[in-house]
C-alpha cells in the first residue's frame, strides 16, 4: 500500500478518536452518558428509566465499581447520569458525584423507577435509554462507541441523528488493509509533533498506577505485589514492574477511584495495558522519548487493528489479545527488533493468552491485566532473542496477520454464544 501523508493522517485521527480520558469503567460510563443526554431533553420529573444494553455492556457493567460511590450496577449508573451527569463531561461523567446524588439515585431505584435488560443481536457497544415523565418520553440510542449518540427522539419525533456513514465505515475497515510492517513504517514516519497526546497518556496512567499503589482500592493487587517484591519474594525486572504498575492502575479504576485513565481503542484497562509496560521497559533501558512515543502510538494502532477482527468488546479478554499484543509488538520494535521479531512477539502472546476469557469488568481485572502486561514484556524479550512460537500450530497462522484473522474467527464464530452463557451464569 502507498503510505502517503493522507494515509498517515487517517490512522492518526483513528487512534486519537479512541485515545481519550475516562473516569471509571467505560460500560457504566456509556449508560450514564446516554442517560444524561435523555435527561437534558426530558420535560418534567423523571418517572421511569428503561435501560436496554448489549450483552457486552451488561457483562462489563454489572459488577464494576462506579467512581465516587463504592457501589456498582447499571441501574445506579443510569440514575446518576440522569441526576447529576453533565453530557459535556463525556467519558468523565462520574467525576462530580456526591453523597446527595447517590441518595437520590437510591430512592429512584427503590421505587423501581429504573429497569435494566440486555438484548441479543446488537452491536458490541449498544445502549438504549427510554426516559419518561408525565409530560414527555425521550429515547436515546448510543451505538458503536462509548460516547457516540446515534439518535435522540422526543415524544416519538427524531430530533437528532448521527449514524456512522459509509465513509466512516470505510475508514475503520481501512485498517485491515495494512500489514504489521506497513503499520510499523507509519509509526516511524508520523510527525513527532502530532504525538503530544501520547505524553498525556503516559502522565495520566502512571499517576493512576501510583495512586493505586497508595490507596489499595479494589483488590489492592498491585500494592500487594509490590510488598512481595520488597520482601524479595518477587523479582524486580521489567516484567514484574509492568505487572505491578498495570495491576495498580486497574485496582484504582475497577475499585471506584476517580482518577482519569487514558484509554486505548475506547478502553481504560487497555489504555493501561498498552502504555505502562512500554514505559517500564523504556525507563529501564533508557530509551529516548521520541522512540517511546512512537512505540506507544504503534501499540495503540495494533490494539485497534486486532479489534477490527475480534470486535470492540468480545468474549476474550481485550487486555490479553489486543492491548497486550500491541504492547509486546511495540516493545520488540523499541528494543530494535526486526519485522520478524515484532511479529514473533505477537505470535508468542497469541500462543500464550488467547484463551483468557472476559467474564465482565470487576476488581479481578487487575489480575488479568497484570498477567497480560508481564507476559507482553517477556514475549517481546524472547522474540528479540528469536525464541518464537512455531507458525501454523493451534490458532497461529503462517503470518501474524493470519493469526489475527484466525483470532477473529474464533471470537465471532467459535465463541459467538459465550457472552450469553457468561451473563446467564452472572445472573
Amino acid at each position: 500500500m502507498n503510505i502517503d501523508k493522507n494515509t498517515v493522517n487517517i490512522l492518526l485521527d483513528m487512534v486519537k478518536k479512541d485515545t481519550i480520558p475516562a473516569i471509571g469503567c467505560t460500560e457504566p460510563v456509556a449508560v450514564a452518558y446516554a442517560s444524561s443526554i435523555a435527561r437534558k431533553h426530558l420535560e418534567g420529573h423523571i418517572e421511569h428509566i428503561t435501560v436496554n444494553v448489549s450483552l457486552s455492556i451488561f457483562k462489563n457493567g454489572k459488577s464494576v465499581m462506579i467512581p465516587n460511590t463504592k457501589e456498582w450496577g447499571l441501574d445506579l449508573a443510569a440514575a446518576l447520569g440522569a441526576i447529576c451527569g453533565d453530557p459535556e463531561d463525556g467519558l468523565c461523567i462520574f467525576k462530580n458525584i456526591n453523597q446527595e446524588d447517590i441518595d437520590r439515585a437510591h430512592k429512584m431505584i427503590l421505587k423501581n423507577a429504573v429497569r435494566v435488560s440486555w438484548a441479543l443481536n446488537t452491536p458490541d457497544v449498544y445502549v438504549e435509554i427510554i426516559m419518561k415523565s408525565a409530560d414527555s418520553t425521550v429515547e436515546v440510542v448510543l451505538k458503536n462507541s462509548h460516547d457516540h449518540i446515534e439518535a435522540i427522539r422526543v415524544n416519538g419525533e427524531l430530533i437528532y441523528e448521527d449514524k456512522i456513514d459509509n465513509k466512516e465505515q470505510t475508514t475503520t475497515g481501512f485498517l485491515e488493509n495494512f500489514s504489521f510492517k506497513e503499520l510499523r513504517e507509519i509509526c516511524e514516519k508520523v510527525d513527532i509533533n502530532e504525538l503530544s497526546f501520547i505524553e498525556d497518556g503516559i502522565r495520566m496512567n502512571k499517576m493512576a498506577a501510583e495512586q493505586g499503589l497508595k490507596s489499595k482500592k479494589g483488590l489492592g493487587w498491585g500494592a500487594s505485589l509490590l510488598i512481595l517484591q520488597k520482601q524479595g519474594k518477587l523479582s524486580a525486572d521489567a516484567s514484574q514492574k509492568a505487572r505491578i504498575l498495570t495491576a495498580a492502575g486497574a485496582d484504582i479504576r475497577m475499585g471506584g477511584g476517580d482518577c482519569p485513565i487514558m484509554t486505548s481503542a475506547g478502553s481504560g484497562n487497555q489504555g493501561l495495558g498498552v502504555i505502562l509496560p512500554i514505559v517500564v521497559v523504556a525507563e529501564e533501558r533508557e530509551i529516548e522519548k521520541e522512540k517511546l512515543y512512537r512505540a506507544i502510538f504503534y501499540a495503540h494502532i495494533i490494539n485497534k487493528f486486532v479489534k477490527q477482527y475480534t470486535g470492540k468488546l468480545s468474549a476474550l479478554c481485550g487486555c490479553a489479545i489486543a492491548a497486550g499484543v500491541g504492547a509486546s509488538a511495540a516493545i520488540a520494535w523499541m528494543l530494535g527488533g526486526d519485522d520478524n521479531q515484532i511479529a514473533g512477539a505477537v505470535q508468542n502472546m497469541m500462543a500464550n493468552l488467547t484463551g483468557m476469557l472476559c467474564d465482565g469488568a470487576k476488581e479481578t481485572c487487575a489480575l488479568k491485566l497484570s498477567t497480560s502486561a508481564g507476559e507482553a514484556v517477556l514475549a517481546a524479550y524472547l522474540a528479540c532473542e528469536n525464541v518464537i512460537a512455531k507458525a501454523n500450530t493451534g490458532i497461529l497462522g503462517g503470518t501474524v496477520e493470519e493469526t489475527i484473522k484466525n483470532l477473529g474467527i474464533l471470537c465471532n464464530k467459535g465463541l459467538s454464544t459465550t457472552n450469553e452463557v457468561i451473563v446467564g451464569i452472572m445472573s
